[in-house]
C-alpha cells in the first residue's frame, strides 16, 4: 500500500511505531489546514507558523497515545488549537500589539479577503474559533466540538452567534 493512498488512521498507528515517512504523510495532508486554522485564531502569521510547528512536534512526541477514539484530524486540529490558545493567553498577559495579517487565499477577491479577515478579527477567540473551524476549515460541527472540546450545542450557538455578528461587521464596513 502506498503511504499517499493509506487512512490517517493507519498511517498515526504506523508512526506510533516509529515509522517517519507515515508521520510525514500526515503533516502534508495537515499541514495547510492546520496553519490555516491557527492563523485565524492567533491572526498572526509568525505566531500560527509557530503554533503548527509547535504542535506537530507535541503530535509527533505523542503519537503513541492516539488512541483511535476520535479520528486523527479532530486530535491533531485540538493539538494546534490548544497552542493558539496559548498563544492568546501569552498575548493577555504581555499586551503584545497584534502583527498586521498578510493573506494568502486566491478563492476571493483581495477586497473580501481582508474584509473577512478583519471582521474575524472582531470576534472573540471561541467565536472565531468556531467560525473558522466550521466555515474555514470545513469541519462538522461535531468534529468542531470534538476539537474545540466543547458540546456539539455550544459550537452551534457560538457558530451562530459568530456569523451574525461577522454578517453585522461585513454590513457595517460595506456601509462605510
Amino acid at each position: 500500500m502506498r503511504l499517499q493512498d493509506a487512512s490517517d488512521e493507519w498511517l498515526a498507528k504506523r508512526a506510533a511505531r516509529g515509522d517517519a515517512d507515515a508521520f510525514e504523510q500526515l503533516v502534508l495532508r495537515y499541514q495547510d489546514r492546520l496553519y490555516t486554522l491557527a492563523l485565524r485564531v492567533t491572526l498572526s502569521e509568525p505566531d500560527a507558523r509557530d503554533c503548527v510547528q509547535e504542535g506537530l512536534i507535541s503530535a509527533w512526541r505523542a503519537i503513541d497515545r492516539f488512541r483511535g477514539d476520535a479520528r486523527f484530524s479532530t486530535w491533531i486540529y485540538r493539538i494546534v488549537l490548544r497552542k493558539a490558545y496559548d498563544v492568546l493567553d501569552r498575548r493577555k498577559r504581555t499586551a503584545e500589539p497584534m502583527e498586521e495579517i498578510v493573506v494568502a487565499s486566491t478563492d476571493r477577491p483581495a477586497d473580501d479577503r481582508l474584509d473577512l479577515i478583519a471582521a474575524l478579527a472582531t470576534l472573540e477567540p471561541e467565536f472565531r474559533a468556531a467560525v473558522v473551524a466550521c466555515d474555514i476549515i470545513g469541519m462538522s460541527m461535531d468534529e468542531a466540538a470534538a476539537a474545540l472540546e466543547v458540546p456539539a450545542g455550544t459550537i452551534k450557538s457560538r457558530l451562530h452567534r459568530g456569523r451574525s455578528r461577522l454578517a453585522a461587521e461585513l454590513e457595517a464596513h460595506r456601509a462605510s
